[in-house]
């Protein structure tokens, strides 16, 4: 097992130095990237820019028309529930008047008791 663990040792001594010399390399070339690559990589970025841009318009159309239709459903249910609610007045009002109305009657009414 030490034996194994030498080796893995020395392979990793070896890939540090491969490692390090690749970094002295980088170094010594100019810090500035070819202009050539530069373009590329600003394109892409335009292009995944631009599909963000559509993807967010996209969700942004979808949101406004689930919200008009859901604001039509309000208003619908707006309108039932005034619908509603002036029926149960016109309903309270008529059954307030026919009580009133039913209350006078009886007590205009002879006794039908006495009539036994």
């Amino acid at each position: 097992m030490l034996a194994a663990k030498e080796e893995q040792l020395r392979e990793f001594q070896e890939e540090m130095a491969v490692l390090k010399e690749n970094l002295l390399a980088d170094e010594k070339e100019p810090c500035c990237l070819p202009q050539r690559c530069v373009p590329k990589d600003t394109c892409s970025l335009h292009r995944e820019n631009d599909q963000i841009m559509t993807n967010l318009e996209q969700w942004a159309k979808q949101q406004k028309v689930t919200n008009e239709k859901l604001g039509n459903k309000l208003r619908e249910q707006v309108k039932h529930i005034t619908t509603l609610t002036g029926g149960k007045e016109s309903f309270s009002l008529l059954y307030t008047r026919i009580k009133k109305d039913s209350h006078s009657q009886v007590a205009h009414m002879p006794s039908v008791l006495g009539w036994f």
